[in-house]
């Protein structure tokens, strides 16, 4: 995930963690002397770090994500459902200085029915099957400008103006965040079809 600062633990840090977090992991023990964890503190979830197991035991290296605090571990399935449920009780803190990174975090753990939303704010992000001429690459650039707040509501919603790609197109859209982390996707305007991107389409 963009911007977050991870840590590496140790090898006693893994092996604690590890024996913690392994008994939610639906039956998959992930041994400590094959894994490399990373953890990153997120400022919406006061208390939790973001987890990031790679488990070398596995070619190519699987990984997996939770959220962790000592009395508190939420596996990451790639559904709302698990955050949704967190965001109550933790419960989330959503403030102007750190929506944006929620919005980050939501896209990057959430999967759509379809596929993965990858929120985009510069062309340099994007994984290219193959390079686009250095016109339309800079035509690109100009389309795609950084997550902005639009404004926030009475009730405390945050409107956010975002470029996102779905499948192969770029669009500009609105995210609109509620206090509670629910997050929605409106105005949905397509900029461009059938751009040449690899499955992971995102550099993050």
């Amino acid at each position: 995930m963009k911007q977050l600062s991870y840590l590496k633990l140790n090898t006693s840090e893994t092996r604690d963690l590890l024996k913690e977090i392994n008994p939610y992991m639906d039956g998959v023990d992930i041994p400590n002397q094959n894994a490399d964890v990373l953890v990153a503190a997120l400022p919406f979830y006061p208390g939790y770090r973001l987890v990031e197991i790679s488990d070398r035991s596995h070619s190519p290296v699987r990984k997996r994500f939770a959220l962790y605090k000592h009395d508190d571990i939420v596996i990451i399935d790639y559904t709302n459902a698990p955050l949704y449920s967190l965001n109550g009780r933790c419960p989330i803190a959503l403030s102007q200085d750190n929506i944006i990174g929620y919005i980050q975090f939501f896209f990057s753990f959430v999967r759509g029915q379809h596929g993965f939303f990858h929120t985009i704010e510069s062309v340099d992000e994007i994984h290219w099957k193959e390079n686009p001429p250095p016109n339309a690459r800079r035509s690109l650039s100009e389309m795609i400008q950084p997550m902005s707040i639009k404004s926030i509501e009475n009730d405390g919603s945050y409107i956010i103006t975002a470029n996102i790609i779905f499948k192969n197109a770029l669009f500009q859209c609105l995210v609109t965040v509620q206090q509670n982390g629910l997050v929605r996707l409106s105005n949905e305007s397509i900029l461009i079809q059938d751009l040449p991107l690899l499955d992971d389409v995102v550099g993050a």
